[in-house]
């Protein structure tokens, strides 16, 4: 091998780990359905980030039940629609919630992005910029229920978190998300499963393995587990208390479940290239979809 050769190959892994540095992993996190824990998920999986050394910011794309701040017992000043309407700096809307997770109420309709002037869409574009330094990970707590604007944030992704129950109902809410996904696009974006309230690890497997061999089958999606979370009392009481049960109760059966999905996840994180050009490519890629 030449020395041109070498240099060649060495100025590409450069640029590979500089990428690797520079941009933020966007993982939406949604479900199929209301009432599965998918925002209670989002804000525990945020603390178990945090405990590993990880910069997160969690942002609430709720259009409808926005509830991170809820959750955790705390309230928004601002949110993503004052920096839309330039009324403030994005660092300006970022709130320290339970545990110090910085997060960003929503607030914000996307359909606003397609109706602002060029000089708006700079700011808001130029601010947004501003979370790709900040953060090792953004997370994306969604809507319930499929919709356009659910659709457009998984294909704009790094990757999606799917958060299911083994309720019958759950599931099949949760094969729809796939299958309306799968209308918009030849190629599955990368998908991974959590199973929240399992009364059982078998039952966990069995809802898991029932999910994936049907989109495997039936839609041709590849969807992996990232792991389980069992039914645990002590969830509620840190629901009612506003208190997230990762701080609340740190030894309980459901924050156990939560560091084991940390260890599947993060192994697989580093090695992973993001491929949504961080979050200002992110909204870029949202309008472009939306105009499409």
């Amino acid at each position: 091998m030449d020395q041109a050769q070498r240099l060649r190959e060495y100025m590409q892994r450069y640029q590979v780990q500089e990428t690797r540095k520079q941009s933020s992993r966007l993982i939406t996190i949604t479900s199929g359905k209301g009432g599965v824990g998918k925002s209670n998920f989002t804000i525990n999986f945020a603390l178990a980030l945090k405990a590993a050394g990880k910069k997160v910011v969690v942002l609430d794309l709720d259009l409808s039940t926005a509830n991170i701040d809820i959750l955790m017992g705390a309230s928004s000043k601002y949110s993503l629609a004052d920096v839309l309407h330039q009324r403030k700096y994005l660092l300006d809307c970022i709130e320290k919630g339970a545990g110090g997770i910085d997060y960003i109420a929503g607030g914000l309709d996307i359909n606003d992005l397609l109706r602002l002037d060029n000089r708006a869409l700079a700011f808001f574009m130029d601010q947004i910029q501003e979370l790709q330094s900040y953060a090792d990970f953004i997370l994306l707590d969604t809507g319930a229920g499929i919709s356009k604007e659910l659709v457009d944030f998984i294909l704009a992704s790094d990757e999606t978190i799917l958060v299911t129950t083994p309720e019958p109902t759950s599931v099949a809410d949760s094969y729809a998300v796939m299958k309306t996904v799968h209308q918009f696009t030849a190629k599955s974006p990368p998908f991974r499963l959590v199973v929240n309230r399992a009364q059982s690890y078998r039952e966990a497997a069995e809802t898991s393995r029932t999910l994936k061999n049907a989109c495997n089958v039936f839609l041709k999606m590849k969807l992996t587990s990232l792991g389980f979370l069992m039914e645990d009392a002590h969830v509620q009481k840190a629901v009612r208390a506003q208190s997230p049960f990762y701080l609340s109760y740190p030894n309980c059966e459901a924050s156990k479940n939560i560091n084991q999905i940390l260890y599947t996840f993060l192994p697989d994180m580093e090695e992973a290239v993001p491929s949504s050009n961080g979050i200002r490519g992110f909204f870029e890629k949202i309008m472009t979809l939306r105009k499409s």
